[in-house]
């Protein structure tokens, strides 16, 4: 295993373990993995409370459901009477509210043994893997909706408006997105793994692919419970790896494929992706077939679809059924997500970080170009200097796939001279990294200046670029007006 910087604070209770959530504190609750998790915690008539650095619209959701929420981090915030105390590892060891409970004796648990508790009584389906991750997971929780299953659903995202990516449904099933980056997808119970695919991710926490081969196969058999089943995918290498290793022990689980290989159980064929839409045919075991179609563009999101297609079968759901609700998936939010149109220029939203998402949601947005002529304009915000430094290069090639790109700085900082350095890798890949800006209004002001009509411009980054959104649709505004 890989030297780690995970974890960095002891849970007294692990994913295993005996969980009371009935009066849960979390410390981060506004986090994108955390935010759902309580509020599934709060529909499910338990007493929450949480703190966050700041306030959002999730959170003020959250307030609205009765959630006790508090913006910045001290001791008293944690209640005199509460069971537990969440956490992620994004959360210091120094945190006083951290402090407090250690101090108190209230149980820490991490994020994942408090989601593992609340799926305990249900069908748990889990969706795993590199990228993908909440669209996948996202699909099936709006296909059992509209199926009138009722699902609950845990997605590192929202749906649609603020805090909707987490419910706690009346029927059977629980669709969660379990996070693999600080290892803690090692002991959820599921009776359905989908796998989406493996690459090598988290720099910080594994030496590489076949670190993450490894987690995942402890994760499988440790977690799938009897009788259940993995649906991987047959095009991932990472993926394959997991497989053989599991026929070759031959004490595995079910195994089910997807993907556009000949030797998928759920093959695609006839893969197309234009003007914002994705088409292509779904053939399954038994003869099965489908036609599937999509209102998101990417290639990606076709095969996010079959594996969420292929996990629902496993499950057995009318796959038929679910394919005509995917149609009206809108998608999952910062997924190349609308983000506005202004003097002809749209705007899209894409949460992209890793060299792999950065491709496909590029590829995507060439898509969605009407002429040859029109271009796709970047402005990526890097997540980290860790990952910089892991991929720098293989970003550069990545973000080379569009016609020009605006660098500025990650929300958390990264050394003098990594932009340019990046700028660099672009160039040496045949892009064209055009402006370097630190601050982020320099940069959607430099990316509407050099837009055109019919151009696409991508706000690209886990960071908080989204909110520069409306500073770009005003600057190219006035340039319009200016130019009239």
């Amino acid at each position: 295993m890989a030297e780690t910087a995970v974890p960095k604070i002891k849970a007294c209770v692990s994913a295993r373990g005996q969980v009371d959530l009935s009066r849960a504190h979390f410390v981060g609750i506004g986090g994108t993995g955390m935010l759902p998790v309580a509020r599934v915690c709060a529909e499910r008539g338990f007493t929450v409370s949480g703190s966050d650095a700041r306030t959002s619209e999730g959170l003020e959701e959250l307030v609205r459901l009765g959630v006790r929420v508090h913006t910045g981090h001290a001791a008293v915030h944690v209640p005199a009477n509460a069971t537990a105390v969440v956490f992620t590892h994004a959360v210091g060891t120094d945190n006083q509210e951290i402090r407090e409970a250690q101090r108190r004796g209230i149980p820490l648990l991490h994020r994942s043994a408090a989601l593992n508790a609340l799926m305990a009584d249900r069908t748990a389906i889990g969706v795993l893997g590199s990228h993908g991750k909440s669209s996948t997971t996202g699909m099936m929780a709006f296909a059992l909706s509209r199926m009138d299953q009722s699902p609950s659903f845990m997605v590192g995202a929202d749906l649609e408006g603020p805090a909707t990516g987490g419910r706690a449904g009346k029927g059977p099933f629980f669709v969660a997105e379990v996070d693999e980056s600080d290892r803690t997808h090692i002991g959820v119970s599921l009776q359905v793994a989908g796998l989406t695919n493996v690459a090598h991710d988290h720099p910080e926490n594994y030496a590489g692919e076949i670190d993450h081969v490894d987690a995942y196969e402890e994760c499988v058999r440790v977690g799938v419970r009897p009788g259940g089943t993995l649906v991987l995918s047959a095009d991932s290498p990472g993926c394959r790896e997991l497989a053989s290793r599991l026929v070759m022990a031959g004490d595995g689980p079910r195994m089910v494929t997807f993907g556009v290989s000949s030797s998928a159980d759920w093959r695609l064929t006839d893969v197309a992706s234009a003007g914002g839409r994705s088409a292509a045919v779904l053939r399954g075991p038994g003869a099965l077939e489908f036609d599937l179609a999509l209102r998101v563009p990417g290639v990606h999101q076709l095969l996010n679809a079959a594996g969420a297609v292929a996990a629902l079968h496993a499950l057995g759901q009318d796959c038929g059924l679910a394919v005509d609700q995917l149609r009206y998936f809108d998608g999952v939010r910062r997924r190349m997500t609308p983000a506005g149109e202004a003097g002809g220029v749209r705007v899209f939203d894409s949460y992209a970080h890793h060299p792999d998402e950065v491709s496909a949601d590029l590829a995507a947005a060439r898509t969605l170009l009407d002429d040859p002529s029109h271009r796709v304009i970047t402005v990526f915000q890097p997540s980290g200097q860790p990952r910089l430094d892991a991929f720098g290069a293989e970003l550069g090639a990545a973000l080379a796939g569009c016609d020009q790109v605006v660098l500025t700085d990650s929300a958390q900082g990264v050394r003098e001279g990594a932009l340019k350095e990046l700028a660099g890798f672009i160039g040496r890949a045949g892009g064209a990294a055009r402006f370097v800006e630190t601050k982020r209004a320099d940069a959607v002001g430099r990316a509407a200046s050099a837009a055109r009509p019919g151009d696409v411009v991508v706000l690209m980054g886990t960071g908080d670029l989204i909110e520069s959104g409306p500073i770009l649709r005003d600057v190219l505004a006035d340039l319009v007006a200016a130019a009239a």
